[in-house]
């Protein structure tokens, strides 16, 4: 969705970062899909694991990070970053399950963070004073969200759901802040990112008045 060129996202699971066998894994993915399709809980195959006995609470918070660093080393933000430094950045990001439909941003709000998209698709869309819902785009793996309220205080002009289940990368803007405005590489992706999305908002919204 950017004009810049990103890493490509990282393509492995959680599994991937976790010495477990493949069975396990395919147990704990069929155990997932039966307490969603009961529950409607997405919960994820790491706790399912934790919860099962076959790995240990450290062994899933290592598992956790490494991945997280791969998924913010695809994000174009901050693909310039040295894995030191995302691991550094990775220490301000906590993940979060959206199930399918699920609305995570809304539009008119305040939510101070950015989220990057660490699996899954999610559809930006902007609804109208009659209530007619236009969208935007549909943004996957690797790319950034939310990231235009940095300057607006966190209002946030779209809304934003899932359209497959996703996992996502969310952080306070606050936290991201000495990344946007004190790394060069870091606020020069940033600030085309931004740019691009501003263009692509202005077009749809002018197609649409």
């Amino acid at each position: 969705m950017t004009d810049i060129e990103p890493k490509k996202p990282d393509p492995r699971k959680l599994g991937d970062f976790l010495v477990v066998s493949k069975g396990a894994i395919s147990n704990a993915v069929e155990k997932q899909i039966s307490t969603y399709a009961s529950s409607g809980q997405l919960k994820p195959i790491g706790e399912i694991l934790l919860e099962q006995g076959i790995i240990t609470k450290d062994e899933l918070d290592n598992s956790l990070r490494n991945q997280r660093i791969a998924r913010l080393a695809g994000c174009p933000v901050f693909a310039s970053l040295t894995k030191t430094e995302l691991s550094a950045l990775s220490k301000y990001f906590t993940e979060v399950n959206v199930a399918p439909g699920v609305q995570f941003i809304m539009q008119g709000e305040e939510d101070p963070s950015m989220y990057v998209i660490g699996s899954g698709l999610v559809e930006v869309y902007r609804v109208d004073n009659a209530g007619n819902e236009f969208p935007i785009a549909q943004v996957g793996e690797g790319e950034p969200i939310g990231e235009m309220g940095y300057f607006s205080g966190g209002r946030r002009n779209a809304s934003v759901r899932a359209i497959h289940p996703a996992i996502l990368l969310k952080a306070k803007y606050e936290d991201l802040t000495h990344y946007f405005e004190n790394v060069p590489r870091v606020a020069m992706a940033f600030t085309q990112v931004i740019e691009y999305r501003r263009k692509e908002l202005e077009k749809i919204t002018s197609n649409n008045e």
